[in-house]
């Protein structure tokens, strides 16, 4: 009887230790996602790899803080109210399937959804190479020295929620590499490049 008791205690122990465990990951797991969406947190390091990095900027209209690239994410350095505008291109031979353009020195490179690829040419129109993405590509900017293009990818969910993942990538056009240089849910931002 001794035994049976003693053997009652250490389950009933051992589920509230369980108990406690489940709920302590699942406060800490949402405590996490709340710190990653407000202070934008992103660990990956991939935005390394682009020597330009320092320069891309990141412009949130809701709060009007730019943010750049640090190891923890994105940190913000200032409060604008506005940012540079990007004039496009009127290229006139672009398809009407082509979602966003942009140019830079007699470069042309531009999104076109129903191909879902970024071509990269003169701005005749030859195309000189192509990208593939994997979302839906919403921006594109060239770096100032040209040697990189910078593209934002939305994942969207289509399902009963609206889900919605943001990508910002870089290619580096001289190696034909693409790397994430920031991700987050719902992390809408106007990026570009200082110096343009």
């Amino acid at each position: 009887m001794e035994e049976k008791r003693r053997w009652k205690n250490r389950l009933c122990i051992s589920a509230i230790a369980l108990a406690v465990l489940v709920l302590v990951l699942a406060v800490d797991g949402l405590a996490f996602l709340g710190m990653k969406y407000v202070f934008h947190l992103d660990f990956s390091q991939d935005y390394r790899q682009v020597k330009a990095a320092g320069q891309l900027r990141f412009w949130s209209s809701w709060n009007e803080i730019v943010y750049i690239r640090c190891p923890f994410g994105l940190r913000p350095i200032e409060k604008r109210e506005d940012i540079p505008l990007e004039e496009k291109p009127a290229l006139t031979w672009l398809d009407t399937s082509v979602y966003d353009v942009t140019d830079s020195g007699g470069t042309a490179a531009w999104y076109d959804w129903k191909e879902d690829k970024i071509f990269l040419g003169n701005v005749e129109g030859e195309v000189q190479d192509s990208y593939d993405v994997l979302y839906d590509c919403e921006k594109l900017a060239f770096s100032p020295d040209g040697r990189y293009l910078l593209n934002y990818e939305i994942e969207y969910g289509g399902e009963i929620t609206d889900d919605e993942y943001c990508y910002y990538r870089v290619i580096d056009l001289g190696e034909g590499t693409q790397y994430t240089v920031y991700s987050g849910y719902r992390e809408w931002f106007r990026v570009y490049w200082e110096g343009e």
